[in-house]
């Protein structure tokens, strides 16, 4: 009897290992139960999902084999299909798919996520049956109609998408800051830009494709409408009709009007290499001086009366830039450090350029711009090219949208976890961790 009792103890000892490992695949590593609750670990089971949803939808799915986009007809379609997005945008995803391949040995998991502060400006969320729900808003002093900006348009993406239903529950932080820091160890972030080596930063559309009011910049539909109008003419409610502005007609001068402040190091040297020149429309701009901004500011599609437009990064990406390339005019750019969600986009030589770009001091802007200026149907096909690319395409309303579900997608794809919205306490209380964004936006 005596000599069975140790057998017992060993079984009883294995039993409770077994418990323990099973506790630590189903919740993970956190050692508190209520962030154990959050999530569950994926598994390989049919139809594995999240344990809670917002709610559910069901739409019939299209076969695409002969479509093709176009842009009179597919611009502001903010609902094509996974099939149509590919065929209308293949050169859309490509930092998307940089940020899936640095994942592959290593998946994302609920303690990466965690790892990263919500900090002020930042937002976790997460989407779960097609639905958005806001887990945390932090204070945004200055970037508070970004976040709203940024949701409003995630939320269109997802709600105009007919089997939103069957996209993958994500768990995500993103963050309404010009950039994301990136310092090594940090979990994964999305962000409006990114250089090369933010290897946890994720590439997300910026909040322009809504509206930007502190510039003021309306909604993104609308200064395409404007722009286009200025290039290609507009028909009034009156029916008469405004004939658009030819290239050649435009003033042959490279526009820019900006604050030295947010990257002296470019910008002063733009100014430098302009100065004197006939051909440039160069000026600072004092955003503290009304009187300044009143002379000086130049209304977005304005631009677009010149031929030339130049284009400088700021903090980081310079918001800008995608309503310059909405311009039948000629962008000059130097070697951007930031990357944006289009720039797979950007063609800098040979037939198909659609923008040019210069030395990163400037220094052979003016010979460039004498070039351009001496030879005016170069200069006139890579204006064309950067509408036929960037207006007609990869800026559209509809490319947006797309580019938002990819991002669901492939992120999905390397994180380890599903999300869990309501968690049972001990007492049965079921809690809820989020909130869906329809009723968040109406308190914000």
């Amino acid at each position: 009897m005596f000599a069975q009792r140790p057998s017992f103890r060993f079984l009883a000892t294995g039993a409770l290992v077994s418990i323990l490992t099973f506790t630590f695949l189903i919740f993970g590593t956190s050692s508190s139960r209520n962030a154990a609750s959050r999530y569950i670990l994926k598994t390989n089971r049919p139809g594995s999902s999240s344990q809670a949803h917002c709610a559910q939808d069901t739409s019939p799915t299209l076969s695409n084999s002969s479509w093709e986009f176009i842009a009179e007809r597919d611009a502001l379609n903010h609902g094509l299909s996974d099939e149509q997005c590919r065929i209308a945008f293949p050169k859309l995803f490509v930092e998307v798919d940089k940020s899936v391949s640095l994942k592959q040995e290593a998946q994302i998991t609920y303690k990466d996520l965690d790892s990263r502060e919500v900090e002020d400006g930042m937002v976790r969320a997460v989407i779960d049956k097609g639905q958005l729900c806001i887990v945390e808003y932090a204070p945004m002093p200055v970037t508070a109609s970004r976040g709203r900006a940024t949701l409003n348009s995630l939320h269109r993406a997802l709600m105009a998408f007919p089997e939103r239903h069957l996209l993958p529950s994500i768990e995500f932080i993103f963050t309404t800051e010009d950039f994301a820091n990136d310092p090594t160890g940090r979990g994964p972030v999305w962000a409006y830009s990114k250089r090369d080596a933010d290897d946890s930063v994720w590439l997300m559309p910026d909040f322009g494709y809504w509206a930007w009011p502190e510039v003021p910049i309306g909604p993104y539909h609308e200064v395409r409408r404007r722009i286009a109008a200025i290039d290609d003419g507009e028909t009034a409610t009156d029916g008469t009709y405004s004939p658009g502005l030819q290239f050649q007609d435009k003033k042959k001068q490279l526009v820019w009007r900006g604050s030295l402040a947010t990257n002296p190091g470019i910008r002063s040297k733009l100014l430098k290499s302009a100065q004197g020149r006939s051909w440039a429309s160069v000026r600072v701009i004092d955003w503290d001086d009304e009187n300044d901004i009143r002379f000086n500011l130049l209304p977005i599609e304005d631009h677009c009366r010149y031929m030339f437009l130049a284009h400088t990064e700021g903090r980081s990406f310079s918001g800008r830039g995608k309503y310059l390339l909405n311009c039948r005019s000629v962008v000059i750019s130097h070697p951007l450090t930031w990357r944006e969600a289009h720039h797979a986009a950007l063609i800098a030589s040979g037939p198909d350029a659609n923008y040019v770009q210069v030395e990163a001091d400037f220094s052979d802007l003016p010979r460039k711009v004498d070039f351009l200026i001496d030879n005016p149907q170069v200069a006139q096909r890579i204006a064309e090219n950067a509408v036929r690319t960037f207006r007609d395409r990869y800026l559209t309303p509809a490319a947006e949208s797309c580019y938002w579900r990819y991002l669901v997608r492939q992120y999905a794809s390397v994180l380890d976890f599903e999300p869990v919205l309501f968690a049972t306490g001990r007492d049965g209380k079921v809690t809820p961790r989020g909130m869906p964004f329809e009723t968040w936006l109406l308190m914000h």
